[in-house]
């Protein structure tokens, strides 16, 4: 098989877009090219994998979801609630093999994702998995509402942690034992937190949550507090403006927190981070989030999340996770974040290697 060179630009956090590509021989990354390309290599911007921080996938079953509130559609025995409850296991199973397959063929290298409906939710969705789709971290949840310290370590035993709908939703007695038993088998422990309403932030931090999402309706001092807790907050764009709640992402920065970025609910926003990451750039403005900042939001960030103190690696390395997305020869951060498309991603690599589409000669 030929030798093939991709891109025209490489992508850094810190310096923004670098000339680079990358030389491809049998469908494998054999060399990171720092430097103008040769001129038969593509149009595209080679930038790291793209981390949903934040997914419901088992939700994919109730797309598309009708317009309603938070409390409506996603609350405690609210309109996705009722779906999944009704739905057959085929027909949930298939749903999420869309959405993940979706994920895979978009540039999407890992995922983390909240799953209702108990041990058996998350074994729903570690099956709907195989080898070609993202790398998941799952989020169960104990069913009822007052499950016990057995059935907590069920779930626990059966994924990476547990995902709290909100902490409004709990009693502070069981958020305090599910707290408990997380930290006693290192897990992971996430909440929504203040997406809707204000919620007390002390309160919340003194579970000691891994992240959070969302934070929409929180206020500065919550934001700094967060901060200085070293909790990061995952935002999800889309879902906040299908809700009409507001997503300041330059007043989370601003504050210090460690930000990353996820689709939300599969019923609201089908899980690809493209869209996700043109909406987060499109809602802020120019000057209120650079492209640059963006795309680190939507790849570095979620890393950051699964990670808070550890170091992560920022460049494009040829073993790694990445995508080549079209971006046309003038301004390419800027098509990145106004035109570009699926159909624009002309390569999805994991592990240096070519996972699809290999659209790069259209």
């Amino acid at each position: 098989m030929p030798t093939v060179h991709i891109g025209r630009w490489l992508f850094d956090p810190e310096r923004g877009l670098c000339p680079g590509c990358l030389r491809i021989e049998d469908d494998v990354v054999a060399e990171v090219c720092a430097g103008a390309p040769p001129r038969d290599s593509t149009p595209d911007v080679i930038l790291p994998a793209f981390v949903n921080a934040h997914t419901h996938i088992g939700d994919s079953i109730a797309y598309p979801a009708p317009r309603g509130s938070v409390a409506e559609l996603v609350g405690p025995g609210g309109y996705k609630h009722r779906v999944l409850r009704d739905s057959g296991p085929a027909e949930k199973t298939a749903a999420m093999r869309s959405s993940l397959e979706l994920m895979a063929s978009t540039g999407t290298c890992r995922f983390i994702d909240f799953r209702e409906e108990g041990v058996e939710g998350v074994r729903a969705l570690r099956g709907s998995m195989d080898a070609g789709h993202p790398d998941g971290t799952l989020l169960g949840r104990p069913l009822g509402d007052a499950p016990s310290k057995a059935d907590i370590d069920a779930v626990l035993d059966a994924c990476d942690g547990i995902g709290v709908s909100a902490a409004r939703d709990l009693s502070p007695e069981l958020l305090e034992a599910i707290s408990r038993r997380v930290q006693a088998k290192g897990k992971l422990l996430a909440i929504h937190a203040s997406e809707a309403v204000r919620e007390d932030i002390d309160d919340i931090l003194a579970l000691k949550p891994s992240f959070l999402v969302h934070m929409t309706a929180a206020d500065d001092d919550d934001l700094r507090a967060c901060a200085s807790a070293g909790v990061p907050v995952v935002v999800c764009p889309r879902s906040n403006l299908f809700f009409g709640l507001g997503q300041d992402i330059p007043r989370l920065l601003r504050a210090g927190v460690e930000v990353a970025m996820g689709t939300d609910n599969a019923m609201v926003s089908p899980p690809n981070m493209l869209d996700e990451m043109k909406v987060a750039f499109a809602i802020c403005g120019p000057q209120g989030l650079s492209a640059a900042r963006a795309v680190s939001l939507a790849s570095y960030g979620g890393h950051k999340v699964l990670s808070a103190k550890g170091k992560i690696t920022t460049e494009i390395d040829a073993s790694g996770d990445l995508v080549a997305i079209r971006a046309g020869a003038e301004e390419p951060m800027s098509h990145l974040m106004t035109s570009a498309t699926v159909a624009d991603i002309t390569a999805v690599i994991r592990g240096g290697r070519i996972r699809g589409p290999r659209n790069w000669m259209t």
